[in-house]
């Protein structure tokens, strides 16, 4: 069984809300809307959008705005189940706008404290940067302070090298780095040809150890196969001056072979014939076709080194 709303049955003085119910959809008249009303409903909710300073509080006013607009009023009346008379229309305002003040005060409270979150943010980021300007500007000064202290002639060897560890605290980049360890490598050269040269070889043995360790230098080998010579230790001068050989230092091969020279040595005894061939006989008929024997115990030599 269908069933319709009739109007007309309550009195009008009777009704409570007058004219706030209404019939189905069938019973209205058809509403038409020109292109003026969509264009200035349309300009309506995107001003409230724009206004408003978050999403919510956007669609907050965007609805309240429909309230008013021809064009929407009938979809509201449709959800509502009620005629949007002006009290009706108040009403939802108001309790949309109620509902709005929180929301906008917590969006407020929330957008200020991203925005202090970002000035503290930049702020800390400025700081930083101009400490490390000023770091890198300190370190420059120092570096190149230690470096014009280098950079004066000085007798005092040790000093120079201390002066160089304090540059190297400074030093950040590899050229910086390369540079000091260049004229480390310098002032421990000149330092231990100092020690030789006032034959204090065993102090200079120490140096060119730690210098080697750094740098396979030729020469650095060769300096110290003479204090290994000078202490008495031929083995392991050869087995440096073997080193700087391949190397390629003619100086090298000089003095291996004065530490290190040929020797020869009697492996046994031949035969000598007078023709100067040799035989392994040893009685009669020995170098019968070939003179005879000139050396009965010809000996047999071997060169050799000492040191391997």
């Amino acid at each position: 069984m269908n069933r319709r709303y009739v109007s007309g049955l309550i009195s009008p003085s009777k009704k409570i809300f007058k004219d706030i119910f209404h019939g189905s959809s069938s019973q209205k008249d058809t509403k038409t809307f020109s292109l003026w009303k969509i264009l200035l409903s349309s300009g309506i909710m995107l001003s409230a959008f724009v206004l408003a300073n978050n999403l919510l509080t956007g669609l907050i006013l965007a609805a309240i705005s429909t309230l008013f607009i021809p064009a929407t009023e009938s979809g509201w009346e449709n959800l509502l189940r009620v005629k949007l008379v002006p009290k009706v229309k108040l009403f939802i305002t108001g309790l949309l706008i109620i509902f709005s003040i929180p929301v906008s005060i917590a969006s407020h409270h929330f957008q200020l404290q991203k925005e202090q979150e970002r000035a503290l943010l930049a702020q800390a980021e400025k700081h930083k940067k101009e400490l490390e300007e000023k770091n890198e500007a300190i370190r420059k000064d120092s570096l190149h302070y230690y470096l014009k202290l280098l950079d004066t002639p000085s007798r005092d060897i040790d000093r120079s090298l201390r002066l160089i560890d304090r540059a190297n605290t400074f030093a950040k980049f590899s050229d910086e780095l390369d540079k000091l360890s260049n004229k480390r490598n310098t002032l421990r050269s000149l330092q231990i040809d100092l020690l030789i040269k006032h034959k204090n070889y065993r102090d200079a043995l120490g140096k060119l150890d730690d210098l080697i360790a750094q740098d396979k230098n030729v020469d650095h080998y060769y300096r110290r196969a003479i204090c290994y010579q000078k202490l008495r230790q031929p083995q392991e001068a050869v087995n440096d001056l073997n080193i700087a050989i391949e190397l390629g230092s003619t100086a090298a091969q000089r003095l291996y072979n004065t530490i290190n020279p040929l020797r020869k040595r009697i492996i046994g005894y031949v035969t000598r014939c007078c023709d100067g061939t040799t035989s392994n006989a040893r009685g009669r008929g020995a170098c019968s076709w070939h003179g005879g024997v000139c050396n009965w115990n010809d000996p047999i030599y071997q060169e050799y080194r000492q040191y391997e």
